[in-house]
C-alpha cells in the first residue's frame, strides 16, 4: 500500500468544517481562491479528494477522477486529475509540494489509475509553476497563454491526454455580445461576475453570465484551460478577471480591449 497517510489529513464532508481547509485556502494565494463551500460539497459527491499537510507544514492538494475533472482535458478518463495544489512559502515549499504530488500519485496507484495529470500555468484554475512536480513528470501538451498539461504515467499503454483545439469555435458559438463564463468554484470570481453584469446593465449594456454547471459541459464548452473566469465579446475571448466594465465597453464598441487567447 502506497498511501502516505502519515504526511496528510483527509478532508471530507463530515470533517470539512472542523478542518483548517478554509483557512489554508484563504491564506495560500491563488487567482481562484478561496473556493465556494457549496461547490466543494457538490464535488465531494463526484469523488473529489482533498489532502492537507499536517502541521507545522502548510499545503493541500485536490484531485478527482479524470472523467469528472472540472478542467477541459481530452483523454483523461483513466487518470486522476489534480484540480489544485498549493504549498506554503518558505524553505520547505518545494519539499511540501513534492509531498502533495506524491500523495495524489499514491492514491492513483492504489486505485488502479493509469496516470496523474494536472494543468499548470499562471492564472485562475491552473496549478502554479512554483509548485512544479519535478522529475518523473512529462509535459503532454501545451495550450493558450502558456498552459501545460503535465503528468506521470503509472501504467500503460495510455493514449496521451491533451487540451482541446477548438477554442475559437467555442467562443464563436456563444454568439454576439458580451459573455462572462465561470465555473462556480470561486466565490470571489462568482461575485465579480455578478458585479460586472450589474455594472454593465446599469449602463445599458447587455451581458450574459454563462455558468458551467457540470464536468461534461465544462469539458466541451470551456473557453480556456483554466476555465474559472473568462470573458468573450462578439464570439472571441478578450480576457479574464482583469477586465473591468470600461474594458468590456471598449470591446463592445470595437475599441481598446484586444482579443486574447483564452487563459
Amino acid at each position: 500500500m502506497f498511501l502516505r497517510n502519515r504526511d496528510t489529513v483527509t478532508v471530507s464532508p463530515p470533517t470539512f468544517d472542523r478542518s483548517a481547509f478554509a483557512l489554508t485556502d484563504a491564506a495560500l494565494p491563488a487567482p481562484h481562491a478561496p473556493y465556494d463551500r457549496d461547490w466543494l460539497m457538490a464535488r465531494f459527491a463526484e469523488g473529489l479528494q482533498i489532502r492537507m499537510l499536517k502541521p507545522p507544514h502548510e499545503g493541500f492538494v485536490m484531485f478527482q477522477p479524470g472523467r469528472l475533472a472540472w478542467r477541459p482535458l481530452d483523454g483523461a478518463e483513466r487518470a486522476v486529475v489534480i484540480h489544485d495544489l498549493r504549498a506554503g512559502p518558505g524553505a520547505l515549499a518545494r519539499e511540501n509540494a513534492a509531498r502533495l504530488w506524491a500523495v495524489a500519485g499514491d492514491f492513483a496507484r492504489y486505485y488502479g489509475y493509469a496516470a496523474v495529470l494536472a494543468l499548470m500555468g499562471e492564472g485562475a484554475g491552473l496549478v502554479s509553476p512554483a509548485a512544479a512536480p519535478g522529475r518523473g513528470w512529462l509535459c503532454f501538451d501545451r495550450g493558450p497563454c502558456g498552459a501545460r498539461v503535465v503528468g506521470q504515467v503509472l501504467q500503460g499503454p495510455l493514449a496521451l491526454p491533451g487540451l482541446p483545439r477548438d477554442w475559437a469555435q467555442r467562443a464563436a458559438g456563444l454568439g454576439p455580445g458580451l459573455v462572462i463564463q465561470t465555473t462556480g468554484e470561486s466565490g470571489h470570481l462568482e461575485q465579480l461576475a455578478r458585479d460586472r453584469v450589474a455594472a454593465l446593465a446599469a449602463r445599458g449594456v447587455a451581458v450574459r453570465h454563462d455558468r458551467l454547471t457540470d464536468p461534461e459541459s465544462l469539458r466541451v464548452r470551456a473557453l480556456g484551460p483554466g476555465a474559472v473566469y473568462t470573458v468573450a465579446c462578439g464570439g472571441r475571448v478578450i480576457g479574464g478577471a482583469e477586465l473591468g466594465p470600461d474594458d468590456m465597453l471598449r470591446a463592445v464598441a470595437g475599441g481598446a480591449a484586444p482579443a486574447q487567447s483564452p487563459s
